[in-house]
Order: C-alpha cells, then sequence, then structure tokens
C-alpha cells in the first residue's frame, strides 16, 4: 500500500500547512493556554439547544442509562488497568521481547510502524486519525452540550482546540450554574460524552461486519503452526542443522524446531521439549496460506479438510500459498503426503491454526466481538484491494477510538470527566465531602502511580 504511504504524507503537510494559516488568519480571535490555542466560536449552540428540545423525552428517559453506562465504563478500565500493571510487574521481560512499545503509547499516526507494531495493529494513517479524532471530538462534546442544554446550563461557546496538526473541540459551560446542579444532572452531563463515543462505536462495529461482508471472500486456509508434540528430554540423543530447521534426533524418531521454538533450548523447564513431528509441511517449509491444492480451489479449513480426505499417503500433491502479510506474493510446493499420527490410513500434512484460548471476561468479550471472521479463513477483497484495506481499516480504527476515548475518559482522574464523576458518585454514597475529596485524591494519586509503576518495570527492561 506505497500509494496510501505517499498520498497520506501528502495530506499530512497539506493539513499542517492548513491549520497554520488558519491560526494565523484568526490569530486575534485565539486564546493560549500553554501550548494549546483555542479558538471560540457560537457556531452549534444554537443546534445543541434545538436538539435538547426536540428530543427532551428521550434524554429524560436514558439519563439512568447514561450514567450506569459510566459506572460500568469507569469498573471496566480500573479493572483492566490493574491488570495490566500486574502483568508489567510479573512479565515485563516477555511483554518487551514481543512489543518495544512503552505501555502508555501514544495514539499517534503511524505508531504502529513507529514501535514495532505493525504485527498487532492494522496501519495507522494520518486520515485515519483526523477523521476518528474529528468523530470523536464532536460526538463526545455535543453529547455534553445537549444534556447541559437539556438540564439549563448555559454554553458560553463551542469551539476548536489546536495543539500543533492534532485538533479537539470543546463545549464551554458556565461553571457555577453546573455546579449548582444536582448530582444526578452533572453526572449525566459528565458521563453524556463516553455513552456517546460507545453508541458510535457500535455503529461503525455495524458498519465494519457489513463492508467486510460485503467486499471481502473467503480465499484460502490461514495455518500459523504445524503439528507438535512434546519430546521427553531423556529420549533426545543429538541436534543436526537442516537448512533453517534444526533436527532433534532420537532413536525412534525425529522432530524439528525452527527459530521460534528453538529458544526452548536454553530456557527448558521441564521433562519435555516441544518440537515439530516430522511431517511433509515442515519439511518442505510451507509457509503462508493455502490457496490451491492441485487443480482444487482452497477456501478455508473445511475445503482443505475434504481435500485431504479425497487423498491417501505417498500422493504428491502441488500445493499453492499466499503471503498474508505480502499479498500475491505467490508460493508453491510439491509434496509427498504422509500417514496421520492417529490412523495410517489417512494423508497427513501436518498444518494447523493456533485457536486464541481467552481468559476472563474481557477477552471473551472481544473474540466473541470479533467471531464474524475465522482466525484460520484468508480473506480477501472482492473488488479494488489496497482501497477496500484502507476503508476497512478506516472503519476499524473510528470504532477502535471511539472506544478507548470512552473508557479512558472514565478513569478517576481530575483532568478527565471521570474525576468528578467518581468524586460525585463518591459523594453521593457517603454524604460527605471530605470522604469524597479524600477518595477522589486517593484514586488520582493511585492511578497515577500505576502508571509510573509500568513505566518503570518497562524502562528498566528495555535498557
Amino acid at each position: 500500500m506505497v500509494s496510501f504511504w505517499v498520498y497520506d504524507v501528502a495530506f499530512l503537510i497539506l493539513f499542517s500547512l492548513g491549520i497554520f494559516w488558519f491560526l494565523r488568519r484568526r490569530r486575534d480571535e485565539l486564546s493560549r493556554e500553554g501550548l494549546i490555542f483555542m479558538w471560540r466560536t457560537q457556531f452549534g449552540v444554537e443546534a445543541i439547544g434545538w436538539f435538547a428540545k426536540k428530543f427532551s423525552g428521550i434524554l429524560n428517559r436514558i439519563k439512568y442509562l447514561v450514567i450506569g453506562v459510566g459506572v460500568v465504563l469507569m469498573g471496566a478500565m480500573v479493572w483492566m488497568l490493574g491488570q495490566t500493571t500486574s502483568i508489567y510487574i510479573l512479565h515485563s521481560k516477555e511483554i518487551v521481547e514481543k512489543m518495544a512499545a512503552p505501555p502508555i503509547a501514544p495514539l499517534i499516526p503511524y505508531f504502529p510502524k513507529l514501535f514495532g507494531m505493525e504485527s498487532y495493529f492494522p496501519p495507522f494513517y494520518f486520515t485515519y486519525f483526523i477523521v476518528a479524532l474529528a468523530i470523536v471530538a464532536i460526538v463526545h462534546e455535543f453529547s455534553h452540550g445537549i444534556f447541559m442544554r437539556l438540564f439549563r446550563v448555559k454554553i458560553k461557546s463551542t469551539g476548536l482546540v489546536f495543539l500543533g496538526p492534532i485538533l479537539g473541540a470543546f463545549v464551554e459551560e458556565e461553571k457555577s450554574g453546573f455546579h449548582k446542579k444536582g448530582k444526578l444532572k452533572q453526572m449525566t452531563v459528565l458521563g453524556a460524552g463516553v455513552f456517546a463515543n460507545v453508541l458510535v462505536a457500535l455503529l461503525f462495529y455495524l458498519l465494519y461486519v457489513l463492508f467486510f461482508f460485503s467486499s471481502f471472500t473467503s480465499s484460502g486456509y490461514i495455518f500459523d503452526s504445524y503439528g507438535m508434540t512434546a519430546v521427553p528430554l531423556e529420549n533426545i540423543t543429538g541436534f543436526e542443522d537442516v537448512g533453517n530447521l534444526t533436527k532433534v534426533l532420537t532413536e525412534s524418531e525425529n522432530y524439528y524446531l525452527d527459530d521460534n521454538l528453538a529458544v526452548q533450548l536454553t530456557e527448558v523447564n521441564g521433562d519435555y521439549l516441544i518440537a515439530y513431528i516430522e511431517a511433509p509441511a515442515i519439511l518442505a517449509e510451507m509457509k503462508g496460506a493455502i490457496v490451491r491444492a492441485n487443480d482444487v480451489e482452497i477456501l478455508n479449513v473445511d475445503s482443505l479438510r475434504e481435500f485431504m480426505e479425497s487423498q491417501s499417503p505417498g500422493d504428491r500433491v502441488h500445493f499453492v500459498t499466499e503471503d498474508i502479510s505480502t499479498p500475491h506474493q505467490i508460493y508453491e510446493y510439491d509434496v509427498v503426503l504422509g500417514q496421520h499420527p492417529e490412523d495410517s490410513s489417512r494423508a497427513y500434512l501436518g498444518v494447523g491454526n493456533n485457536v486464541a484460548n481467552p481468559r476472563g471476561f474481557i477477552q471473551n468479550f472481544l473474540v466473541k466481538f470479533m467471531s464474524f471472521k475465522s482466525s484460520s479463513t484468508y480473506y480477501t477483497p472482492t473488488w479494488d484491494g489496497e482501497f477496500v484495506d484502507f476503508i476497512l481499516y478506516l472503519l476499524w480504527w473510528v470504532m477502535v477510538i471511539n472506544l478507548l476515548v470512552a473508557l479512558f475518559n472514565m478513569l478517576p482522574l481530575g483532568m478527565l470527566d471521570g474525576g468528578r464523576f467518581f468524586y460525585l458518585a463518591v459523594l453521593g454514597i457517603f454524604g460527605s465531602e471530605r470522604i469524597a475529596k479524600g477518595a477522589y485524591k486517593a484514586a488520582t494519586y493511585l492511578i497515577l502511580f500505576m502508571f509510573a509503576l509500568m513505566m518503570f518495570f518497562w524502562f528498566v527492561r528495555i535498557i
């Protein structure tokens, strides 16, 4: 997708020049707070008021839902932060080996490429960043404003925030009027922004699924592993280099290691060594997604299984695979099928796909969320490939960033919506400002300490 990278960098330059021109042209209308420039306007104030009046009945009925979603998001984010901190403390070495990015990695354009995280995230173009940021900011702030007007809080202005080419939006209320409202109304206003972001995330999830099914088709079987087994260390008689593999010698059978499994040789923690079974796929060093076997088109695991059931041990098969990271990169292999370890009458290739074993509610939820796609199926666009991928990733990033903003914004930190939301919740439960302020400060310091702790363990491992 080189063409899109070129286009995107050009767009970044032009957009930055446009922002510079805008700021220079309207410099008399700007106010500055540190590195941030703020441009205030009355644009959108009337629209917010109209929306609040037009849909006042619905908005009043969902205020408890808004608060409930805010509570759930806060609980989920605090729990995930605690889990992440404990994982970094206990397994920081393994994390840094797989992913060098810091635990608090900035969500900036091109961050997967900058931090070596391309295997975990799709490309993140500047175009995605600006579109997602605009949707997130407008929806979030507009929702705050709607509930402010619903509860008769005066809106002084709306506007844009500039930090270089990075834009944000704001709705500026009359602070004294807002703080005079009851706890329930204040919490509703504070939770309205993240509630809207969750709704937008769900909307773009539906668009993502619909676009995927309308623009992609099954085109192959992805294997990410060969047949493996545990080899008792006492049975191993030696090792031998064979091309890019290491042969594990035993008295009865041979096994194989590649670069990933060979790490075990220096870190054996038990009585067994995990190695690949001596099978046709590993001996041929097959890689990619299987798209054809002889003259049969392989679409998914079912079509590969049907083909293999029609073959016998000793049959020679011409397999064609495609590199999933570099589409249209084709590999061809002539393979003699072996005997299945569990049934010698069945043909055996020796490839597999590792199925994710989710742990806990969050991981299970994410697996269910993306279960419309099979991890073992290779999907290809049904029309203009690069542009289809571009749109699909755009929908994905808008969905994900809305969800991330909703979660992060409900952390009980002073500078976020979740800070005062938490304070008001504690105040409502205990009825004591002293307890509420103490809990608010304690939560803020605890969260900042957890962030610092993760960064410390990451820094120690990275150096």
